[in-house]
């Protein structure tokens, strides 16, 4: 009897440690993890500067926002770049 008490114990204070090795492993993403992620942000990107290309051809959106989307596109496209060449190294 006196086995299962210690267990019980024990057991209560291994679960900060459990949980904290279970937030990390979840936190941890591996390279390719992070390398599809930065191919799905530039692709998201591409659709995006695509779309508001074709609404300018079609007179949907001003040229004003379409300047503004663009220059946007840019830096974030500029973004994951850089993002994906610190990951590489």
């Amino acid at each position: 009897m006196s086995g299962t008490r210690r267990a019980l114990v024990s057991t209560p204070s291994l679960l900060p440690l459990t949980a904290s090795l279970l937030l990390v492993a979840a936190c941890h993403s591996s390279p390719e993890k992070e390398q599809e992620k930065l191919r799905q942000q530039l692709s998201s990107w591409e659709a995006t500067e695509h779309l508001a290309s074709e609404l300018s051809e079609r007179g949907a959106l001003p040229g004003v926002y379409a300047r503004q989307i663009a220059e946007v596109v840019q830096q974030g496209k500029q973004k994951v770049r850089q993002q994906a060449a610190k990951s590489s190294q």
